[in-house]
């Protein structure tokens, strides 16, 4: 049964939306990481949660459901920290996620009022986490969680990562940490972690359950600097099926340290510097 949410008992819609409120500070931490032990200034934030809902709450028996957008993300008294956050988030401000959600619950509730069996309707759902991984003078690497549900069999999840420049205010590029001559010895180091990781022996085809074209192996787009190494992201659907999840693999840095460029070795050394 899906009704209107003015006749949900009052307690219940308190229950539902008292932990969500718009803009609340969820958390706070920085984004250089506890374990950083003070090599840099670090930047305080806590975490904001923007959220909306549909009027339209699904009833079955004495549990209701209703459809929700939220977003999550680090917010600081620095501008330039917040801009970055801003723009992994593929928005200007504040304004424009508040768009984001009418949209979202809008097509949502079109759907429920043109439905014909109303009964077969879910819930949708759209959640967006964006977390601090990496912080440095000069880095800053985030990651973005995308979580959702609109129909179907299944819902849909992906997290993808970004890597700042932070005085350029800009992305990170892979050609601008391994030079272009240089591309394929990262990718046989890749394919030999891809190995590993899978429990394939050197020859095995990478045909059939995976999706490489033509089985030939391919790095993910999606990277992000850690710690330790440059972590490389298959998100589901990229090359395996939907039941088989992420596939992640991590080169570590002192395997990549001839083939990095001026500009990577010198964030290399930072990231080593800072989370030392």
């Amino acid at each position: 049964m899906i009704i209107r949410n003015h006749i949900i008992p009052s307690l219940l819609l308190l229950l539902l939306l008292g932990s969500s409120s718009c803009g609340s500070p969820t958390g706070d931490g920085s984004a250089a990481g506890k374990d950083s032990q003070n090599k840099i200034d670090t930047i305080p934030y806590k975490i904001t949660e923007y959220y909306q809902s549909s009027p339209y709450f699904h009833q079955r028996g004495d549990q209701y459901d209703t459809s929700y957008f939220r977003v999550s993300y680090p917010q600081s008294k620095d501008s330039q920290f917040n801009a970055l956050i801003l723009q992994s988030l593929a928005v200007k401000d504040r304004a424009d996620l508040e768009q984001m959600g009418e949209s979202f619950l809008a097509d949502y509730d079109s759907y429920v009022e043109e439905a014909t069996q109303p009964e077969l309707v879910n819930a949708w759902f759209q959640d967006i986490s964006t977390r601090v991984l990496l912080y440095t003078p000069n880095l800053l690497v985030v990651s973005k969680t995308l979580k959702e549900y609109a129909g179907g069999a299944h819902g849909n999840f992906a997290e993808l990562f970004n890597n700042y420049d932070i005085k350029a205010s800009k992305i990170i590029s892979l050609n601008e940490i391994v030079a272009a001559e240089r591309q394929q010895e990262l990718i046989n180091l890749g394919e030999s972690h891809f190995r590993t990781t899978e429990g394939l022996a050197p020859n095995d085809p990478l045909s059939g359950r995976y999706f490489f074209d033509e089985g030939i192996f391919t790095l993910a787009d999606n990277f992000a600097f850690s710690k330790t190494g440059l972590v490389f992201q298959y998100n589901p659907y990229e090359i395996k099926a939907w039941s088989e999840g992420v596939t992640r693999i991590e080169i570590p840095y002192k395997e990549l340290k001839d083939l990095l460029t001026d500009q990577g070795r010198k964030i290399v050394a930072e990231i080593e510097n800072t989370y030392r």
